[in-house]
């Protein structure tokens, strides 16, 4: 499947929207648990950001051709939400797990970047297989907040300090164009609506 009736700029280019996941419960006092697998799942808030975005996405259930999130419950469970509304049924990709904000500080001395680092070039490669496997098609990715605004915007070719100023609520979506792996064009990047379309 491919996009309805799409433009001269979307014809064969693979669209992506990426997801964050839902508000998560908090577990206070539990060091870094919102990086350890499975992680925590959905708060009663994050169930129905889930079931937001899954309406909002439904417009788009014919044309959408993959949908995949990270192994983590909070992603998990959001994309399972999704997968009610459009009948496609979330690949699980550990690699997009979620990894720690410390990367985008790179101070390199420190053990914490480097394991952060590896989990990002982990979901650079991932995302990169994904967009081989899925050319010219219409995808869904739920995953991290840190995860998808590195994605995209290392790909725009933007520091890991240009990067740490976006940040990346629940459920929101950032829709993006490739041609290949090659970032073609952003439609949206953190918005609570889904964008589609432009040169």
């Amino acid at each position: 499947m491919v996009l309805k009736n799409p433009n001269k700029y979307e014809s064969g280019k693979t669209t992506v929207l990426f997801i964050r996941h839902g508000d998560r419960i908090k577990m206070d006092g539990k060091k870094e648990v919102g990086i350890r697998i499975p992680g925590p799942s959905l708060s009663t808030l994050g169930k129905k950001q889930a079931k937001d975005i899954a309406k909002k996405i439904f417009r788009f259930k014919e044309q959408i051709d993959n949908l995949y999130c990270s192994n983590m419950a909070r992603a998990i469970e959001t994309a399972e939400e999704i997968s009610k509304t459009i009948n496609r049924k979330p690949k699980i990709i550990p690699e997009l797990s979620e990894f720690n904000k410390c990367i985008w500080e790179k101070k390199i001395f420190k053990l914490k970047f480097w394991r952060a680092f590896k989990r990002y070039i982990s979901s650079f490669k991932a995302l990169d297989n994904i967009l081989k496997e899925n050319k010219g098609k219409f995808i869904v990715i739920v995953a991290h907040g840190n995860v998808i605004k590195g994605l995209i915007l290392k790909k725009l070719g933007l520091s890991f300090k240009q990067i740490s100023y976006f940040h990346h609520t629940n459920c929101a979506i950032s829709s993006a164009r490739f041609s290949g792996t090659k970032l073609d064009h952003i439609n949206c990047f953190n918005s609570k609506d889904i964008v589609l379309g432009g040169e």
